[in-house]
């Protein structure tokens, strides 16, 4: 039986596909103040025919990142209930199976500008 099982889940990952995003760029809002910053993602799914969703794959991926603030996002709670909302996503609005979400990186840039200026108003005063 268990031998079965493990056959059955190594010729499942054999048909498996890995698609990946690299340098997803979008803007979040942060949460104290709610001002954007922007951010930066890459990411692989893995399942099966997912070349042929790149689209829908991709239009999942950015409404599972407009349900985050910047700061939930790159906690490791954030980033499993991201990986989730991906997968749920992706089956419930274009009935993709996705398998695994893999993120290989997310950058938060603030405006580095903005916070000199910031600092040099408050210095004024």
């Amino acid at each position: 039986m268990k031998k079965s099982l493990l056959l059955l889940l190594f010729a499942s990952t054999l048909f498996a596909s890995l698609l990946r995003f690299d340098d997803i760029k979008t803007s979040l809002l942060l949460k104290k103040d709610r001002s954007p910053v922007n951010v930066t993602i890459s990411l692989a799914l893995e399942g099966r025919d997912l070349q042929e969703s790149e689209l829908k794959l991709m239009d999942t991926v950015q409404s599972a990142l407009g349900s985050f603030w910047a700061e939930t996002l790159v906690t490791s709670e954030g980033k499993e209930r991201f990986k989730k909302m991906v997968i749920d996503i992706a089956d419930k609005k274009y009935g993709i199976e996705i398998d695994f979400v893999y993120i290989e990186n997310i950058r938060i840039e603030t405006c580095t500008l903005d916070k000199l200026r910031e600092l040099l108003n408050n210095r004024r005063q």
